[in-house]
């Protein structure tokens, strides 16, 4: 399978989950996405944001949508991927790294 415009020898294979947030009042909105190395660290990211979380709902709070999904990124995002364990981009930041070609996707896999 082919991917949009990249040098499939240049990129890193990781894993892509996308956000939104949910605040009273105000309703949902998109918030950007996570990047993970692999579904092991994502599932360990997601739990550790779950785990304090009381049975009441709060009045604001983040969560998933859909389901994860492979992506490619750039060496430069892959080596801040490596320092912290895991990326997290607002809204804007997903966005602009996606036009500028810093995160691939397979087609009509997102989108």
């Amino acid at each position: 399978m082919e991917y949009y415009n990249i040098n499939k020898n240049n990129m890193n294979k990781c894993i892509f989950q996308f956000w939104e947030e949910s605040e009273r009042g105000w309703g949902i909105r998109p918030d950007g996405c996570s990047i993970h190395l692999n579904k092991e660290e994502l599932n360990a990211y997601i739990q550790n944001i779950y785990k304090n979380r009381l049975d009441e709902v709060p009045d604001e709070y983040d969560r998933i949508v859909g389901l994860p999904v492979e992506c490619f990124i750039s060496d430069q995002l892959y080596d801040k991927l490596n320092q912290s364990g895991y990326l997290r981009l607002f809204e804007f930041e997903k966005n602009n790294l996606i036009l500028m070609e810093e995160i691939f996707f397979k087609p009509n896999e997102v989108f």
